[in-house]
């Protein structure tokens, strides 16, 4: 089962809803606003600051609702390297169908099930993980975007611009008396 907003919190599931049968047959056309407003909304949100466009195309049938979602905006996100906040631009689309009849079979594997007898269609928890998916796993943006304080830069040996410092070979820290002697041990097992 979906989780339903309109359910929770009528105001702002209607916010981001679209009455079904005002909508023509053949293409509809409708956008949406988020913002920090719209993830608070969510208990557990990962993201707590962001401003997008939602724009979605809706091509309407009698047995679905073939809908594109096209997203642009930005999302702040935390670096992984000082934990500092940094924006995160995101522009891309999906593709959902919402369907009436579990037996339509569908050239994409994004359908969901809805009840043709209900006059609203919420998108809020389609928007917000179609975003949360575009989130990367490695939050480390460029230096055009985010700088992190110098101070964490030497701390892990990287270089103003993030880049890994390379390290000489006269400048190679000692090795630990411990593990130089399991390298002599591997090397001489080597050699056999």
């Amino acid at each position: 089962m979906r989780f339903n907003f309109l359910d929770v919190d009528p105001i702002f599931g209607k916010k981001y809803s679209l009455e079904v049968p005002k909508l023509v047959q053949g293409l509809n056309q409708e956008s949406f606003h988020v913002d920090r407003s719209f993830f608070e909304a969510f208990e557990f949100s990962s993201i707590r600051n962001g401003d997008f466009v939602v724009r979605l195309e809706i091509m309407k049938y009698t047995t679905h609702l073939d809908t594109k979602f096209f997203f642009d905006g930005w999302v702040e996100l935390e670096c992984d390297r000082c934990m500092e906040p940094y924006r995160h631009t995101m522009k891309f689309q999906q593709r959902i169908v919402y369907a009436y009849d579990e037996q339509l079979e569908f050239d994409t594997d994004e359908v969901v099930l809805i009840d043709e007898s209900e006059p609203l269609i919420s998108f809020a928890t389609d928007i917000y993980d179609f975003i949360h998916l575009q989130i990367p796993l490695r939050k480390v943006p460029s230096a055009k975007v985010h700088l992190c304080a110098p101070e964490v830069l030497a701390l892990l040996n990287l270089n103003p611009d993030g880049t890994e410092k390379r390290v000489k070979a006269s400048e190679e820290p000692p090795i630990d008396p411990r593990w130089q002697a399991l390298k002599k041990l591997k090397d001489s097992s080597s050699e056999q």
